[in-house]
């Protein structure tokens, strides 16, 4: 094992050893990327492990974990193993732990750990099946960390011995994390595309006779240690690029509902873009990757693959069981990306209305191509989600006003 002088830090429990391997040199060892309440996102370099991969690791490697709808996953036990299963060429994987909560009793932890990482993995899968740009799943292990244990077997918190307390204090002390490997995917997130176009902009504007320059929205804040009483915040960049990201995002938005996945997260920093805008590309058409579904949930799909007969009366009954949506599901996901935009992006209104024009123009080329036999589901479906996000929208207002 490593020192701890050497292990990354992290707040929480240290990450399990096997993300650690002794034979890795300081710089390939997992950089932390991101950390929140409920899971850390690592940076995993597999250059180190693929001169490793043997027929036993490969063998072992064929093992799979059930996520369920029939849908497996490779079950990973060493990170030779995650070389093996990658493409050839990807040194870079991404590690989503999902680690042990103290505050939770050590069985139920373990089964809200391991049901949230499949449910997450399964919704994945369901993208990529479905043509939806996410990150490929390679894997998931249930990995130990045999460090995590603040409070001496057999003692209770207080110091009293208890021997209740150290039959859940020795669970604990090997309750696994949860860890998904997933792809790494390069590029910058649509926030931060969006914060660089607007600071861009603004950056030239200011080398502009005054009136020429767009009015800054000024933001009033009454916190008394604020040093300044207002601040100025850049309003976002709305031209030909913004726009099509905008659009881009709508359509992959409306291809995700359309498979039968709500995000439950969708933020702009929950999208990422693969080829940032260049100067020398002038055809540039962005390549939008949604990441995070940790919040994911399933729901009735409404592309369904096969041909119907239309005399069968059965065939038509399944087919119209198929095609049953959620509207107030799809509605929901919306209305969080708006209030995103809206918050995050000052003056982004023109960006949310293209995103809902993408998405509507998504279902209406569904029913262009004739996927299905009848021709008004998908002009149904954007209609439907569309005047149900009106109802979401009221709702919040009335929450804001009221609360």
């Amino acid at each position: 094992m490593q020192s701890s002088s050497t292990l990354p830090s992290c707040f929480g429990p240290p990450p399990p050893t096997e993300l650690i391997d002794s034979k890795s040199c300081h710089d390939s060892l997992p950089k932390l990327q991101s950390q929140g309440a409920e899971a850390r996102v690592w940076l995993l370099d597999l250059s180190d492990h693929i001169d490793d991969i043997t027929p036993h690791t490969q063998a072992a490697g064929k093992a799979n974990i059930s996520v369920g709808n029939g849908i497996s996953v490779p079950k990973l036990h060493h990170l030779s193993q995650l070389a093996s299963t990658v493409e050839r060429g990807v040194t870079k994987a991404i590690c989503k732990e999902r680690f042990p909560k103290k505050y939770r009793h050590p069985q139920l932890d373990v089964s809200l750990t391991k049901s949230r990482t499949k449910a997450e993995a399964r919704c994945l899968l369901r993208c990529t099946k479905g043509g939806v740009a996410c990150p490929a799943v390679y894997g998931i292990a249930h990995w130990s960390s045999s460090a995590y244990s603040d409070v001496d077997e057999g003692h209770d918190e207080n110091g009293a011995s208890s021997s209740t307390s150290a039959n859940v204090l020795s669970i604990r002390a090997i309750t696994p994390s949860a860890c998904l490997f997933m792809e790494y995917i390069d590029g910058c997130t649509v926030r931060q595309f969006l914060e660089e176009q607007s600071l861009n902009a603004s950056s030239i504007e200011e080398e502009q006779p005054p009136e020429l320059k767009r009015p800054r929205r000024h933001v009033t804040t009454d916190t008394p240690n604020t040093h300044q009483s207002h601040e100025d915040r850049i309003t976002t960049k709305i031209d030909a690029q913004t726009l099509l990201v905008a659009r881009t995002l709508g359509t992959l938005v409306a291809k995700m509902h359309a498979v039968g996945v709500i995000h439950g997260d969708l933020t702009t920093s929950n999208v990422m873009l693969r080829n940032p805008l260049s100067s020398s590309n002038t055809d540039w058409k962005p390549q939008l990757v949604l990441i995070d579904f940790g919040l994911a949930s399933s729901t009735s799909p409404v592309i369904h693959h096969g041909h119907n007969n239309n005399n069968s009366s059965v065939n038509n009954k399944q087919t119209n069981k198929q095609q049953q949506h959620n509207p107030e599901e799809k509605a929901v996901d919306l209305y969080v990306l708006e209030r995103a935009f809206l918050s995050t992006h000052p003056e982004s209104e023109l960006l949310v209305e293209e995103v809902w024009r993408g998405y509507c123009l998504y279902y209406k080329e569904l029913e262009d191509m004739g996927i299905n036999t009848d021709g008004s589901l998908f002009t149904h479906v954007s209609k439907s989600v569309m005047k149900r996000l009106e109802q979401v929208r009221m709702r919040g207002r009335k929450r804001e006003c009221f609360g």
